[in-house]
């Protein structure tokens, strides 16, 4: 029987921590997609803690992770996050894994702002480096060995109404020994927006419509290219962002429109996140 104890009580447990505490400051937090990258930052010195729980499914093929992230405010424009990924379970076939995922460090830098009555538009760049911190030899493996570099330029138009966001990733995955894992490009947009005016302070929600295109390039291994291996992918799915105060709870879940694996692959039947932000 397919059960996430441990899944589930770190995640209830860590909500309830959260939910607890969310009236200290009144400070709101920002609101970004739920499956990519925004463009915001955080204030001058501004500290953000977030545990996201992340499930995806792919036929026979599962993975269910805790991913806690911490977001420092070097300057107004410029942010520094630090991810630990936590998997609690990865199956393919018949075989089962779990520990410590590969930690990243991401920054990023707005150097667009422009500021209207009830509008707001910004851009911003992405630099990331992931580190080879999973266990490599476990099975199925919790990491690639390599120093993966994340390079990404993302957009965003909000509205007292409506949200509109764009990004686009480009993730080089270097070569190890004799194996090298193909590099990706992700493609994301969303759009959504407010259904209720509220007042200062009291509690938000926005709705999103969330779409991901993915491509990978086929791994290598001794210079002979792998072929079951790269492809496409196109999701997409509703996510909702509800906030009060520094509290943000946020959530969604895709479903494939599209997809082209090559070879014997198997295919991705959903994936969902619910994580909790709070800032401080």
């Amino acid at each position: 029987m397919r059960k996430f104890p441990k899944f589930c009580n770190l995640a209830l447990a860590t909500l309830a921590m959260l939910v607890a505490s969310f009236y200290l400051i009144p400070k709101a937090s920002a609101h970004e997609p739920v499956f990519s990258l925004g463009p915001e930052t955080i204030y001058k010195g501004g500290v953000g803690i977030e545990t996201e729980a992340a499930f995806d499914k792919a036929d026979e093929a599962r993975e269910a992770a805790l991913h806690y992230e911490v977001i420092y405010g070097l300057t107004e424009d410029i942010a520094l996050t630090a991810v630990l990924p936590h998997i609690l379970e990865k199956r393919e076939d018949a075989t089962q894994s779990e520990g410590l995922g590969e930690m990243a460090l991401r920054g990023k830098y707005q150097f667009f702002r422009r500021d209207a009555l009830g509008v707001q538009d910004k851009v911003t760049a992405i630099y990331g480096i992931k580190f080879p911190t999973g266990d490599e030899d476990d099975a199925p493996s919790l990491g690639s060995g390599a120093f993966d570099h994340l390079f990404g330029l993302t957009a965003g138009h909000e509205s007292t109404t409506w949200y509109g966001f764009a990004t686009g990733r480009y993730i080089l995955r270097p070569e190890v020994g004799t194996r090298e894992k193909g590099d990706r490009i992700l493609l994301d947009i969303a759009g959504g927006f407010r259904p209720w005016l509220r007042p200062y302070k009291s509690w938000d929600l926005v709705l999103l419509l969330e779409t991901s295109y993915a491509y990978s390039g086929k791994d290598e291994r001794d210079g002979i290219k792998v072929v079951n291996s790269g492809g496409q992918e196109l999701l997409s799915g509703p996510t909702f962002l509800w906030s009060i105060r520094n509290l943000m709870i946020k959530g969604g879940a895709q479903l494939p429109l599209w997809q082209n694996l090559k070879g014997d692959q198997e295919e991705k039947e959903w994936r969902g996140i619910l994580a909790v932000e709070y800032h401080f």
